[in-house]
């Protein structure tokens, strides 16, 4: 303890925060002009909600924990660091605006689709992923990918059926792709340094360093953003 308060705070997880997300999403909504604002609005506000309830449910419980030198240091609330909150609306706000923009690049693409195939393979991987977690992980307790299966899996289960027929299938999953990219490199240059560390969790590491448990977030935490954004969306072309 006497080590920690004797380092200099350097709030690395802030300054990637701004060079991952923040800047990225204020230069893109102040040069994307096409974006619906109300509808991203809309949408970034709910996974800010949701999002926060989520990780002061983690942080709270002791699922993950952050060296505190690495951080700013200031709280929205007791649970919610300034850099947590600042994550969830711009991290969702940057997913919708890829989607967007990768839109009206593939403007020939296919919409929609299969949307009960899309929910009936979410379904399908969220069950598989439980069957390993009681297979594999025996004893243990990984509430941390658990709370996220139920949030961000399930939101893609409920919505998908609702909105799917209006997702365009290869700008969502070119959107899912980046945002996995980033996401990894991010969290591997924070495990790798100590920035945060992991502890509810399955126990399996990859990339190296990585928890898998990771993979789930990123790949259907963008798939959310982008059905909460056509939800909104759809309503607004309709008024």
């Amino acid at each position: 303890m006497n080590e920690l308060r004797g380092r200099k705070r350097r709030p690395w997880y802030f300054l990637t925060l701004l060079a991952f997300f923040v800047v990225p999403v204020s230069f893109m909504i102040s040069t994307w002009k096409q974006i619906d604002r109300r509808a991203l609005f809309k949408a970034a506000t709910i996974i800010t909600v949701l999002g926060y309830a989520w990780s002061m449910l983690v942080s709270a419980n002791g699922w993950w924990s952050f060296d505190l030198n690495t951080m700013l240091g200031l709280k929205l609330f007791y649970w919610l660091p300034l850099e947590e909150a600042l994550f969830y609306p711009f991290g969702g706000a940057l997913c919708i605006l890829l989607y967007d923009v990768f839109v009206r690049q593939c403007r020939s693409a296919k919409t929609g689709g299969y949307p009960l195939l899309i929910a009936i393979t979410v379904l399908t991987l969220t069950v598989i992923i439980l069957v390993l977690i009681s297979i594999f992980t025996y004893g243990k307790q990984p509430a941390y990918v658990i709370s996220q299966l139920v949030l961000y899996n399930g939101l893609c289960f409920v919505l998908w059926p609702k909105i799917g027929f209006r997702i365009l299938m290869k700008p969502a999953l070119i959107t899912v792709v980046v945002m996995t990219i980033i996401g990894f490199f991010w969290d591997w240059l924070a495990f790798t340094r100590g920035w945060w560390e992991y502890h509810a969790i399955l126990g399996w590491f990859w990339p190296p360093g990585v928890p898998v448990d990771d993979w789930n977030f990123y790949i259907f935490g963008p798939l959310a953003a982008v059905l909460l954004y056509e939800i909104y969306h759809h309503r607004e072309k309709k008024i």
